[in-house]
C-alpha cells in the first residue's frame, strides 16, 4: 500500500552509520516528518531509511 505525503522538502538527518548530520529529502505527512525511502548517505553510502530527522527548514 502506497502512502501519500503532503509534501517533500530538503532537510538535515542523522546518519546512523557515520554519525554525521547530512542533507536528505524528507516526506511530511501530517505533522510527522520521515526520511524519503531509498536514499543513501552522501558520506558513507549507507541507507538513510532509519535515519532520524534533525532539522526541517521553516520560515520565520
Amino acid at each position: 500500500m502506497k502512502t501519500f505525503t503532503d509534501h517533500q522538502i530538503k532537510g538535515q538527518v542523522h546518519c546512523p552509520i557515520c554519525t554525521h548530520t547530512v542533507p536528505a529529502d524528507i516526506d511530511v505527512k501530517g505533522k510527522y516528518p520521515r526520511v524519503a525511502p531509498g536514499q543513501r548517505c552522501p558520506r558513507c553510502a549507507s541507507s538513510l531509511d532509519v535515519a532520524v530527522v534533525v532539522q526541517i527548514p521553516e520560515a520565520a
